[in-house]
């Protein structure tokens, strides 16, 4: 018995040892695990936050940030991708200069370098004719560029063609006028928006030194050609001079044409217009309302001209006649006359002569037609002299006196046609200088114009009298 319970006692001893060093095996591989896990989560938390319980979650939010970090670094990517993509207009050169101002003008050669042009190009088909130049937000179309592939750069021949005049005319009218102006400068691609572009330069409208060159000399010619008129009859009437002498002694001269005037006026306003135009365009046209003003203008002046030359030759034809009946009425009263002392002698002989009554009755009738062709010449006297008077060309008293009197005095029709005759110019010289355009005049105008000229060469014709 003593026997079986020592057996049992070290059987009990030894499963007590067993029990207690897997129980010890248990605790000291939970504690390992334990320590690890802290030691993860104290490396993924910050430094300085205090241990929690919930640190056993840092893991799960570490890895919702690398998500966003990954997000983000794709959108930046992605973002760069684009830009590499994107088109833009980078420079400008000029002349083979590339400065911080550039200037051109029409008819130079301009080259625009554009990033990413090649992959733009090759979306269109690699077709260059379908890049447009853009000036001031205005498409210049019909300048076919040539590609520079390696620096990426378009160049453009600035020409005014059918297909881009209206734009060069907006684009060198637009503002206040002035010798130079900023314009942004872009390209496109048809029916698309032109690209992006912060580039501008300095568009020259105007060449200073040309401009001063062209008024000096218009200078110089209205004051030649004003100088010429005063003493000449370039724009005076036609026939003689008059007979008179002024007060200072000198002889009068023939007052100054309406009609000639109008046509010089016409002329020097559509030769500086023309030129005008050219400098700022390098281009000029002349257009029908300016054909059918100078028409006009030319058709009253020789209208005027041909109706004063009909009139001196009607004057001089009355006068001739006038003058041929009086020679003929002096021969025939001196022929009377005569014969009167014919009668007069007989009447008077001794002895008295058998007829002597005959000789009484016919000398009465002889006296009476001399004294009827007496008062024939007196009359005829006066109308040669009224015929001369108003034979004589009018005297020049001063310029708008002249070209607004007829020989009557200040006239309404030539005050009609000066007035209109200023207001054309006037409208004229505004469109050149602000739309860089000779004005279309409507046809009712231009009609207008052609009454008051066709009434100033009405009241010329001569009055025929009886």
């Amino acid at each position: 018995m003593r026997t079986y319970t020592m057996m049992v006692q070290r059987v009990a001893k030894s499963v007590s040892v067993s029990f207690l060093l897997v129980i010890c095996s248990i605790v000291t591989v939970t504690y390992k695990a334990t320590a690890e896990e802290t030691a993860g989560a104290k490396a993924l938390a910050p430094a300085t936050a205090p241990a929690t319980p919930t640190q056993g979650k840092a893991p799960a939010k570490a890895k919702t940030q690398t998500k966003a970090e990954k997000e983000t670094a794709a959108a930046a990517a992605a973002a760069a991708a684009k830009a590499d993509s994107v088109l833009s207009v980078t420079g400008i050169t000029v002349n083979e200069t590339s400065q911080d101002k550039v200037k051109f003008e029409i008819f130079q050669t301009i080259k625009i370098t554009v990033k990413n042009l090649e992959k733009g190009l090759k979306k269109h088909n690699n077709d260059l004719s379908k890049l447009i130049l853009y000036i001031d937000g205005n498409a210049v179309n019909g300048l076919h560029p040539t590609l520079d592939i390696t620096t990426s750069t378009l160049q453009f021949d600035l020409k005014r063609i059918p297909e881009n005049k209206d734009a060069w005319t907006t684009i060198l009218s637009r503002g206040p006028r002035r010798w130079e102006r900023n314009v942004p400068i872009t390209v496109g691609f048809e029916k698309e928006s032109p690209i992006e572009s912060t580039i501008q330069a300095d568009l020259t409208v105007i060449n200073q030194f040309w401009f001063k060159v062209f008024v000096f000399i218009f200078l110089i010619a209205i004051g030649v050609f004003w100088a010429v008129a005063k003493k000449s009859d370039i724009i005076r009437d036609t026939g003689p001079q008059p007979k008179s002498l002024n007060d200072k002694g000198q002889p009068n001269r023939k007052p100054y044409s309406l009609a000639r005037t109008q046509m010089a006026l016409w002329f020097f306003v559509v030769i500086i217009s023309y030129v005008f135009i050219w400098l700022v365009m390098k281009d000029s046209t002349l257009n029908t309302s300016v054909l059918a003003l100078i028409g006009i203008s030319a058709s009253t002046a020789i209208g005027s001209a041909v109706l004063d030359a009909s009139k001196r030759s009607d004057q001089e034809n009355k006068q001739k006649t006038l003058e041929g009946k009086k020679n003929s009425t002096e021969v025939e009263s001196q022929s009377l006359q005569s014969e009167i002392n014919t009668l007069l002698s007989n009447i008077a002989a001794t002895p008295a002569p058998t007829n002597i009554e005959e000789l009484k009755a016919e000398l009465g009738i002889k006296q009476a037609k001399l004294a009827a062709n007496k008062e024939v010449i007196l009359q005829t006297s006066e109308q040669i002299q009224k015929q001369t008077e108003s034979a004589n060309p009018l005297v020049s008293k001063n310029f708008i006196s002249d070209i607004l009197s007829d020989d009557e005095g200040v006239s309404f029709h030539r005050f009609q046609i000066f007035t209109w005759t200023i207001v054309l110019i006037v409208i004229f010289s505004w469109s050149v200088y602000n739309l860089l355009t000779m004005p279309e005049f409507d046809s009712t105008l231009l009609g207008l114009m052609g009454i008051s000229g066709g009434t100033y060469i009405g009241f010329k014709f001569p009055n025929q009298q009886g």
